[in-house]
């Protein structure tokens, strides 16, 4: 057990983990189920290890940087019961009613079947500015506030000692913002996102030469619970999506057609200088259409639903058109033999591809960066598109992004940190980029071991799940991490502020009488 921890301690380190992970990215392309042909190449392997070099360089100057500042200041004394109570359980009940407030305005004020919708855009996600919804203040509310949950988790697994009582069992509740969160978007990537602040949590506490969780609360068992529940709704998204986008195709074709119409038409008037401003924005559909639409594309009840080995045969021939993919002769080998059914392959190969095809985007940025242009965070922090479609519905940006991100075959894939980091800050940013999160790891990592701040482990922890899905996507890019990111270091700040201003409050008589 000694020696686990001893093992688990060194991985824990940013530096340490970012190698490992990528280590395996590399491995797992190589030799893995999936045959992306000729990947990883010399490109990417070369674009690999330059962001790994950046990132630990900038976490090694962290580490250093903070240790000659630090040297000969005082430390901060730890936070008392009664401010983490306090912090973790508002923060906690701001969490759950931010996702309340998306879900009411989503579900019920919308006028969309939020599942049908939300389904549609998996489908085609290229249809999101021809589809006008209603959206009411409680959207932007429950945006601002929803994340607060995901850091009241974060630390409440970081002090769990602390906690005891109705505050414990608040502070676990806010795992239904992560949960609501995927299920109001039909994704995974949310509750993903939180297994990954889960596990990070437990190496930071490694880190701090504790245990991996906090003593009572039964949290290994809900761990299991919730890791379990998390693989059957996996399976059960999957096989939904791929008979919804069966069911939708005819739908998904008549608003592909009726849009590519309206782009003529809008460029035609463009051209002639008619086009009034607004009038190039607005939705080619409404929300009760597309509702109608959706009702009447969906089987009878007596329709015979495609079957599994169906499905199969339509993600093979996928593979091949449009992910430039295919199993390993191996994997076939296992099906045609039945030592592996349909089924599982469908499963593995799906999820595989999900995991790993980054590292073919990073060859196809590589291959296309003359043909993209900054954009200065919009292509990761995804709050950021709504708030542009709805406050400057003239503005080009998104759409000049779209059209790069298509026309070079990026669209709808992940780019890994390392392709996301050149898509929104070019050459230059992207390093400068890269070095910024190294340095914040370094300095969150000396002082998560040598302070009793509540602020660097919270950032500690949120730089390591970024690490572990640093193969997906960029640290600001996953299932609106940049909010998650802004409520952990929120607060972190307010309890770390909270216990300097209850220190001084405590030293003033002393300071007086002398």
């Amino acid at each position: 057990m000694q020696q686990f921890f001893k093992l688990a301690r060194s991985v824990s380190s940013p530096a340490i983990l970012v190698t490992s992970i990528w280590c395996a990215i590399v491995i797992g392309v190589a030799i893995g189920p999936i045959d992306y042909p000729q990947q990883p190449s010399a490109i990417v392997l070369a674009v690999i290890t330059l962001g790994v070099l950046l990132f630990v360089s900038g976490h090694q100057a962290g580490i250093w940087c903070f240790s000659v500042w630090l040297r000969h200041r005082s430390n901060f004394p730890a936070s008392s019961a009664g401010v983490l109570h306090i912090a973790v359980a508002s923060a906690s009940l701001v969490g759950v009613a931010g996702i309340a407030l998306i879900a009411v305005d989503r579900v019920a004020l919308s006028g969309v079947i939020n599942g049908g919708y939300s389904e549609l855009l998996r489908c085609a996600p290229d249809l999101v500015d021809s589809i006008e919804i209603k959206r009411t203040p409680l959207i932007y509310v429950g945006y601002l506030t929803f994340s607060f949950a995901y850091a009241a988790l974060a630390l409440f697994l970081l002090k769990g000692e602390e906690f005891h009582g109705w505050v414990a069992y608040v502070a676990q509740l806010s795992i239904v913002s992560p949960v609501g969160y995927a299920l109001l978007y039909s994704g995974r990537m949310p509750i993903l996102f939180m297994i990954m602040l889960i596990v990070s949590t437990g190496l930071v506490r490694i880190r701090q030469g504790r245990s991996i969780l906090p003593r009572g609360h039964y949290l290994l068992a809900k761990m299991v619970v919730f890791l379990l529940l998390f693989g059957i709704y996996t399976n059960a998204m999957w096989s939904s999506r791929r008979n919804f986008c069966i069911q939708m195709s005819g739908v998904i074709q008549e608003l592909q057609l009726k849009d590519r119409q309206k782009k003529s038409e809008q460029m035609r008037d463009y051209q002639q200088h008619l086009a009034e401003a607004g009038k190039s924005r607005s939705a080619l559909i409404d929300a009760a259409d597309l509702s109608s639409m959706i009702e009447r594309a969906k089987p009878s009840r007596d329709a015979i639903p495609p079957t599994r080995s169906a499905a199969a045969s339509g993600l093979l021939s996928r593979m091949e058109e449009l992910w430039y993919a295919r199993p390993r002769a191996y994997v076939l080998q296992a099906v045609e033999s039945g030592r592996l059914s349909s089924d599982a392959a469908i499963d593995i190969l799906s999820t595989y591809f999900y995991l790993t095809h980054g590292v073919r985007i990073i060859d196809t940025v590589w291959h296309a960066r003359q043909q993209l242009s900054p954009h200065w965070g919009a292509y990761e922090i995804g709050v950021l598109s709504p708030i542009l479609r709805v406050f400057a519905p003239n503005s080009q940006w998104l759409t000049t992004m779209t059209m790069q991100l298509k026309s070079t075959q990026i669209y709808g894939f992940f780019p890994t940190v390392w392709a996301a980091a050149f898509i929104d800050f070019g050459a230059i940013g992207s390093i400068i980029y890269i070095l910024i999160w190294g340095f914040a790891a370094g300095w969150s990592d000396f002082r998560a071991r040598t302070s009793e701040l509540a602020t660097p482990p919270l950032l500690l922890t949120f730089i390591l799940a970024s690490i572990f899905l640093s193969p997906i996507q960029g640290p600001l890019g996953i299932a609106n991490s940049a909010l998650v990111l802004c409520s952990m270091v929120a607060l972190g700040m307010a309890v770390d502020l909270a216990t300097v201003l209850s220190r001084s409050r405590r030293l003033e008589p002393g300071i007086s009488s002398a």
